[in-house]
């Protein structure tokens, strides 16, 4: 099965090399750095609740993406295989894929709340493409993306199922309450990626992974580092939080010109930059237990800014806009 699969990916990269610049685009639009342009764009500028429930579902499905990359433990195709080239790089394991997975739940959460059959048709098409780009790339077999839309599918049911009676029962907390319970369920994401590292005991990568990705990408590999499932955790937790914290304030009103929701995103995705990447100057990159806290409160932050911090800043911004 393996062999099928490598010599798919071969016969894709060496017959149809043309293929591989617009793969690398559907590649970029499954990288969680473009789900942070587009949660926001929608939770400041065009819908709010869609904005949240966006963020919600992302965050879920990257915690159980690592979780089952790690129970998993299968390696990607340029790690075992010197047949195929390896057009990304990628650190951790290979199965299911999380660009997969998270098109299959962003898009078809967008189709959902569209209702219509020509996004349906192109949420399709764009999850098809997404996942696609990624056996083209040599760094998922076939069977890595099959899984990803099937997980992802799951999930964003599972969501769909729940968030109504759950979103009820929380939003009849006091605020207090459900910033604890984001809290708890961020802590529970993370914690399943930590039990299925548990679970592998005195496991370890072959060599022969780990020279093979080194050989082919430049690039080396640390699949047992958690520091992708603590992320997803702490933008989750944040993300939640202030978003109760900006219900509990008036909620998050979209409203106003193109000019002022053009600079209202100019201005957010710039500070949300300038929190990642300036927090991220403190976070060390060795696998060490205080990089995990330091990676959640990063993360956390960021996610705070999005739905807490900016709204705070554009209410303020249109009030004096008001007054003046």
């Amino acid at each position: 099965m393996t062999d099928i699969q490598i010599s798919i990916i071969q016969v894709l990269q060496t017959q149809a090399p043309w293929l591989e610049i617009p793969m690398q685009f559907f590649s970029f639009l499954g990288q969680p750095e473009f789900y942070l342009l587009v949660i926001p764009i929608l939770y400041w500028c065009w819908d709010p609740r869609l904005g949240l429930r966006l963020g919600l579902l992302m965050g879920i499905s990257g915690g159980i993406n690592e979780a089952l990359k790690v129970a998993f433990h299968l390696p990607r195709p340029y790690w075992v295989s010197p047949e195929v080239r390896a057009l990304g790089s990628y650190p951790s394991f290979g199965l299911p894929s999380a660009h997969a997975q998270g098109a299959a739940a962003l898009w078809g959460l967008l189709a959902v709340d569209a209702r219509r059959r020509w996004v349906w048709a192109f949420a399709a098409a764009m999850a098809f493409l997404i996942g696609a780009s990624r056996i083209v790339l040599g760094v998922h077999f076939p069977t890595d993306v099959i899984a990803g839309w099937v997980v992802g599918i799951v999930t964003l049911l599972g969501f769909l199922a729940l968030e109504k009676p759950v979103g009820s029962r929380i939003a009849a907390l006091p605020l207090s309450g459900q910033v604890l319970v984001a809290f708890a369920g961020s802590l529970a994401l993370a914690l399943a990626s930590f039990a299925a590292l548990a679970a592998l005991g005195n496991w370890e990568v072959p060599a022969s992974w780990a020279a093979g990705a080194l050989e082919r990408s430049g690039e080396p590999i640390h699949p047992m580092f958690l520091r992708d499932a603590v992320t997803a955790s702490g933008l989750l937790f944040g993300f939640a939080a202030g978003a109760a914290a900006e219900r509990h304030r008036g909620g998050m009103c979209a409203a106003g010109v193109g000019s002022v929701r053009l600079l209202r995103y100019i201005f957010g995705i710039a500070v949300t930059g300038a929190i990642w990447y300036g927090l991220g100057l403190f976070v060390p990159s060795d696998p060490l237990a205080a990089v995990y806290v330091l990676q959640y409160l990063r993360a956390a932050a960021a996610g705070a800014w999005v739905s807490f911090g900016a709204p705070a800043v554009f209410a303020r911004a249109n009030a004096l806009r008001g007054g003046a």
